[in-house]
């Protein structure tokens, strides 16, 4: 999935916290396919298969939308967002990432 400029929307930048809840024994797996989508990083497993991760997004829709797309995944129980901090990107030209305020 990759960050997109959605019309009629400020573009700004989000970052979202969440606490995933996967279904025994499919760790491995979730976190390949989490590894698939742009913004998305996994910081921390424990022993009940919950993941800790951070989502970046362009927008907060996108936020959202990745967060259902993860929500989404075969093996999912749950995603609970824990933190969401959205800002206006003002440099959104420059390369090499967010440059935030």
């Amino acid at each position: 999935m990759n960050h997109e400029q959605i019309e009629d929307e400020e573009y700004i930048g989000c970052i979202v916290g969440a606490v995933v809840q996967l279904k025994p024994d499919v760790e491995t797996d979730i976190r390949q396919q989490l590894a698939a989508f742009d913004g998305v990083e996994v910081h921390s497993e424990d022993e009940q298969s919950r993941l800790v991760i951070t989502m970046e997004a362009a927008t907060s829709k996108a936020a959202l939308k990745l967060t259902e797309h993860i929500q989404n995944l075969n093996g999912v129980l749950s995603v609970t967002p824990v933190y969401q901090h959205c800002e206006e990107n003002q440099q959104q030209d420059q390369q090499g990432g967010w440059k935030w305020r």
